[in-house]
């Protein structure tokens, strides 16, 4: 982007040849030096709003200092539809109060800025945009996303790594309760965690009833049938999602059924695990 912004400045500065019959060669010039300096620079980064940019020298200033940060690396002029996605996570990501957006933009031209990063954590070219999330200012093994830069499959795989991101269908409060679930050791403990649901459930707003009736199914089925439950169930919904031809309002349903399901993954609870 920035070479086209100097081949800009370039063509300006050639068409005064022509412009000087009408002007004078110091108004071309001036002109010419205010066209540069509105094309933006090798140095300066695009900006996402809902995520912090940082560089090589902010990094380790930054990350350290939170719960979890997801990291995003990509080039300095990102565009495209993997872009929009970002947009999308970034924006559904401010509500979660232990999680921090950052995107770190690399350069391999100039001055090669933020390159230094790049090489530390090993991100190719080719994989961008690349994520990796840092948990507890851990800074030498962050988590790497491998799945479809997708906002909705990179908000699932936050839950997965205990990031709670307020998605659609999802309850904050019941969230800690399957956490808890999947730490249980005892059966008793589990069902009492399940009637803890149960009556949590009873003091849902209507509008969250039908979120609420999702997690105490998806408990149930937990219980009874064990942990591999969950990547069955979401594996099915997401061959029903790709091949199946429904209505808006259903396809809304099994996209919300996913996010919590997301909830449950990594949940190990079975009768023949007890």
């Amino acid at each position: 982007m920035a070479g086209e912004g100097w081949s800009c400045c370039w063509w300006w500065w050639r068409s005064c040849w022509w412009w000087r019959s009408c002007w004078s060669w110091s108004s071309c010039v001036l002109v010419s030096g205010l066209c540069c300096l509105l094309i933006p620079g090798p140095t300066a980064a695009q900006h996402t709003q809902g995520s912090v940019p940082l560089d090589t020298t902010t990094f380790s200033k930054v990350v350290p200092k939170h719960k979890y940060v997801l990291v995003k690396f990509d080039t300095q002029y990102p565009y495209g539809e993997k872009f929009d996605e970002f947009k999308k996570l970034a924006a559904n990501c401010v509500s979660s109060p232990d999680l921090l957006v950052v995107e770190v933009g690399i350069s391999d031209y100039g001055e090669k800025q933020n390159a230094e990063l790049g090489e530390k954590y090993k991100v190719e070219k080719s994989e961008y945009p690349s994520y990796l999330l840092f948990v507890d200012g851990d800074m030498e093994k962050p988590v790497t996303y491998s799945g479809e830069i997708v906002s909705e499959a990179l908000q699932r795989w936050l839950k997965s790594q205990g990031v709670w991101v307020g998605m659609p269908g999802c309850l904050r409060e019941f969230d800690p309760l399957v956490v808890r679930l999947s730490t249980s050791s005892s059966e008793e403990e589990r069902q009492s965690i399940m009637e803890e649901a149960k009556e949590l459930a009873k003091g849902v707003q209507e509008s969250e009833r039908k979120s609420a009736e999702q997690y105490l199914k998806i408990m149930g089925r937990v219980l009874t049938h064990g942990s591999q439950f969950v990547p069955d169930e979401m594996a099915r919904i997401k061959k029903m999602l790709s091949e199946s031809k429904m209505s808006s309002a259903k396809v809304s349903d099994l996209h919300k059924r996913l996010n919590i399901l997301s909830s449950f993954q990594g949940v190990a609870s079975s009768k023949e695990e007890l």
